[in-house]
């Protein structure tokens, strides 16, 4: 006798089982398409877990408080198809902290971090339609987030031209709260309700290259269908002689925010690196706007407002000041320097001295601190790494006060981190 039993699968189920259909019955018929179509299908993975000891990441501790110990875990499964006339893309992603569900039935859902189709117009012209992630440039307005576990992705159709030395993006995303609505409703998740941008690469020489970018996002007031445009238009040359790369960019902004305030703000920076073998330097300043602590406007903003900046990237790995900028609204600066040498395992050592670009307060100082970020990289294979990172800030005493309060102990501010990061391809 035959029992067969039948079992209600979950959501989370359910994505994975056409995840793993959709893939084997692309498997079984890429042989017989490729032959006659020059197409291409793979499958990998992209698997990275990382080990945390916090203590003063992100936010300074008082010193009775007790470090945090944390494990997270991105499990990511990507699909690819290309051919002469369309790519396509499935990436399907699991990002937890290790304990976060209980271990006999975790109820968090496998999300879909990519799902698009590009169809290929011409060899110069294409359209990018679906929930697909992007970068542009240093990564200051829109990035990736490829740092963070969960990583960023947005809805948006992209249509690119590329021609030699030449390309040109022109994306939009439009923002709504489900498929359910029949009339205009506020949008209730906390980011840009509709965005537009114009991106520009142009190569002149492999010396030369500039990057332009001219983005609108609209961000609704809470509750209202009333929308703002904030406007953020930026230059990005890099200039690359003899070993030496001096990448620098400005970017300003203006508009209004989603409460409906005036915003005016800009970025400049500049970095200078040279690279000799497996040993390569950089120094660089950045400058983020701000207003100083006596100006009492409460509807003029002078902070620059990303879509989505990579933040981890820039002011130090331990993020020590990515909230203050925008809360207090002194702007940042970083006068930095790092220092990299190796080829199979490479050691890293960076230094950040931050301030605010603004006065803080009556006779306070512009010193935020000064703060030292080592990593040490091995390649065990191309698709397979280990990271060991250290880092630490010493604080000055009047950032201690305004983030503690006044005579306040802060802990030693550290973090150190393990990542184990493994790419293997599938298919």
């Amino acid at each position: 006798m035959v029992i067969i039993t039948f079992v209600k699968m979950t959501d989370t189920e359910m994505i994975l089982k056409k995840i793993i259909l959709l893939s084997l019955l692309f498997l079984l018929t890429n042989n017989i398409f490729a032959q006659q179509n020059k197409s291409k299908l793979t499958l990998s993975g992209d698997f990275r877990t990382i080990s945390e000891y916090r203590q003063g990441y992100k936010t300074l501790l008082v010193e009775s408080s007790n470090p945090a110990f944390v494990i997270s875990q991105r499990s990511r499964l990507i699909l690819n198809y290309k051919s002469d006339k369309f790519d396509l893309r499935f990436s399907a992603q699991d990002v937890r902290a290790w304990g976060e569900t209980f271990i006999i039935n975790s109820s968090k859902p496998i999300l879909l971090h990519e799902a698009w189709i590009k169809y290929h117009f011409s060899p110069y012209l294409n359209l990018t339609i679906g929930r697909q992630s992007f970068k542009y440039g240093d990564k200051r307005i829109l990035s990736d987030r490829n740092w963070s576990i969960p990583g960023a992705s947005h809805d948006a159709a992209i249509l690119n031209f590329k021609k030699k030395s030449l390309l040109i993006d022109f994306g939009i995303a439009i923002n709504n709260n489900s498929t359910k609505i029949l009339e205009a409703t506020p949008y209730a998740i906390e980011q840009y309700k509709a965005m537009s941008w114009f991106w520009l690469t142009k190569t002149f020489s492999p010396k030369v290259k500039i990057n332009f970018i001219n983005l609108l996002a609209g961000y609704q007031k809470t509750g209202t269908l009333t929308t703002y445009g904030l406007n953020t238009i930026g230059l990005n040359p890099i200039l690359k002689s003899y070993g030496f790369t001096l990448n620098s960019a400005a970017y300003f902004q203006f508009g209004k925010n989603g409460t409906g305030n005036n915003h005016f703000a800009h970025i400049y920076t500049a970095n200078l690196s040279y690279t000799y073998q497996f040993l390569s330097t950089k120094a660089g300043y950045d400058h983020y706007s701000g207003k100083k602590y006596d100006d009492t406007s409460t509807t003029d903003h002078h902070y620059l407002q990303a879509v989505e900046t990579s933040s981890h990237t820039f002011f130090g790995f331990m993020d020590i000041i990515k909230g203050s900028q925008f809360q207090k609204q002194y702007g940042v600066t970083d006068l930095n320097f790092n220092i990299k040498y190796g080829k199979k395992t490479i050691f890293t050592a960076y230094y950040h001295a931050l301030s605010y670009a603004q006065e803080p307060g009556a006779g306070l100082s512009k010193k935020i601190g000064d703060e030292f970020d080592f990593v040490l990289t091995h390649k065990f294979a191309a698709n397979h790494s280990l990271d060991i990172g250290y880092s630490f800030i010493l604080p000055h005493n009047d950032f201690i006060d305004s983030s503690l309060g006044s005579n306040t102990n802060a802990a030693f501010a550290q973090w150190a981190w393990v990542r184990l990061t493994f790419k293997p391809n599938l298919l």
